[in-house]
């Protein structure tokens, strides 16, 4: 018994000292928005306030994708290559199948006028406006960051939102990552918003995902007419890359993709 509870305490104390980052949580209340959210802070261990630090925003910071996420970060794999990263993740509070429905999905467009809908549901602009203007300029208060070298992660409807995010076309974010983007929404109506004409003042990249097994949710065929979007549009100044995880599905796929974007893509 003496010798468990020495080899626990070990394997505590290794945790703690080699542990990436430490996470605090706040919640905070967005005008924008007009609701409150849970906000994730993980700052790197070696944490400095001299130094400048990139952002990586993702959404669903409460659910499943969230949580691997921050448990991902919070091992010693990463100590090196994310020393200069700092994650902020939003959560929502309350029924998150409603809320994912109002603030990650934009309004629908009828004979060409955009139609509002109810208050839970096709919200996505006020989501956006509560990232551009409270939440992004508060993080940018409070740590020193580089501005111009923000991403955004998004699994399912949240995928459908760092589209959203980029079709906005005004730099918010430099890079976007899309797990399983429900693109499908609204029959596919998410290219109505896209606000990218002559391409990009600055270099963008994007990447997208999807499991092979996901042919009955139509992710499988919506990421592929992505690929041939973006083929065919040939922005300038935007880089793209999307992978298919065989014999994965909407939810098994997230951790491969979650650890290629830590190891590779930030």
């Amino acid at each position: 018994m003496k010798f468990i509870s020495i080899l626990f305490f070990n394997l505590l104390l290794a945790s703690v000292s080699f542990g990436q980052f430490n996470t605090q949580k706040e919640t905070i209340y967005s005008k924008n928005a007009g609701d409150s959210f849970n906000i994730y802070v993980s700052l790197p261990q070696n944490f400095n306030t001299n130094n400048a630090y990139k952002v990586v925003y993702y959404c669903d910071a409460g659910l499943k994708s969230g949580k691997y996420l921050r448990r991902l970060i919070a091992g010693s794999e990463f100590n090196e290559s994310l020393k200069a990263t700092i994650f902020v993740g939003i959560g929502h509070i309350g029924n998150y199948h409603v809320l994912r429905r109002r603030d990650f999905i934009f309004p629908s467009i009828k004979e060409n006028n955009i139609v509002r809908g109810n208050k839970n549901y096709g919200q996505a602009e006020k989501f956006y406006s509560f990232l551009k203007e409270e939440l992004v300029p508060s993080i940018n208060k409070k740590f020193k960051t580089y501005t111009d070298s923000n991403s955004i992660i998004g699994h399912s409807l949240g995928g459908l939102f760092a589209f959203y995010c980029l079709f906005k076309d005004d730099n918010l974010f430099s890079k976007y990552f899309a797990l399983s983007p429900a693109l499908w929404v609204d029959n596919y109506s998410i290219y109505k918003f896209n606000k990218i004409h002559d391409g990009f003042t600055n270099n963008i990249y994007i990447y997208f995902t999807a499991g092979s097994k996901e042919k009955f949710n139509k992710i499988v065929n919506s990421t592929k007419q992505a690929k041939e979007f973006f083929d065919t549009k040939k922005y300038p100044n935007l880089s793209f890359e999307y992978d298919i995880w065989n014999g994965k599905t909407h939810n098994s796929e997230v951790p491969y993709s979650l650890q290629k974007i830590l190891k590779e893509k930030l």
